[in-house]
């Protein structure tokens, strides 16, 4: 295996494993407050062992909180598990617009920590093909430069569309100019998922074409 290849391969591995840490980041902090929960639950045990009355609404609260954060946990399990399907296939039809609210989902907490609104405009399903995974490496990669310049309360929006045969997801809100060696590595990027990687530093918008 040539030098090259073995690049290509390592930077899947590095993308998959960034991912992976930020889902079991998640996935601690959702077993943390189930934690903290069920360490709640078992002070009013020991309370009610002790003769004093509990308020039901109280127990029906922390029931109700300890649902809404299994079915968290059961949402970001479900995003792993499509993310780790993703390279099932290296060619296979891609819905674009599913594909783009996977990346943006996984990228969540990372859009919370840099203190940036990403928003998903509606827009009809896109279909075509790909390699889903590399696909959306590009995309999370595209997303995370576009964070850091649209920079602190920035706000970005994200659209699919389709129009004469090309694909295309569009990131738009950018704020500071992309320093030439992430566009590098974005283009390196889409080369590799057979697209194309264009930036438009005017308008401030950072395009994918499939």
């Amino acid at each position: 295996m040539g030098a090259t290849a073995l690049q290509k391969d390592r930077d899947g591995l590095c993308f998959f494993g960034q991912i992976s840490a930020a889902i079991s980041h998640d996935l601690k902090n959702v077993l943390a407050i189930i934690n903290e929960d069920a360490g709640l639950l078992q002070d009013f045990s020991l309370m009610a062992a002790q003769g004093m009355e509990l308020d039901p609404q109280r127990l029906i609260k922390l029931a109700e909180k300890v649902q809404g954060q299994v079915k968290r946990g059961d949402g970001i399990i479900k995003n792993m598990n499509r993310f780790a399907h993703s390279v099932d296939l290296p060619v296979c039809d891609v819905d674009f617009r599913e594909l783009t609210e996977l990346v943006i989902s996984l990228l969540t907490r990372m859009a919370s920590r840099k203190c940036v609104t990403v928003t998903f405009k509606e827009g009809e399903q896109v279909h075509g093909k790909g390699d889903p995974f590399t696909i959306q490496m590009l995309m999370a990669k595209g997303l995370e430069y576009a964070m850091d310049s649209a920079g602190r309360d920035g706000e970005l929006g994200i659209e699919v569309s389709s129009a004469d045969s090309v694909n295309a997801v569009t990131i738009s809100g950018l704020g500071e100019t992309l320093p030439d060696e992430q566009l590098a590595e974005l283009e390196s990027i889409a080369v590799k998922a057979g697209s194309e990687s264009a930036y438009v530093p005017q308008d401030n918008i950072l395009i994918f074409k499939f």
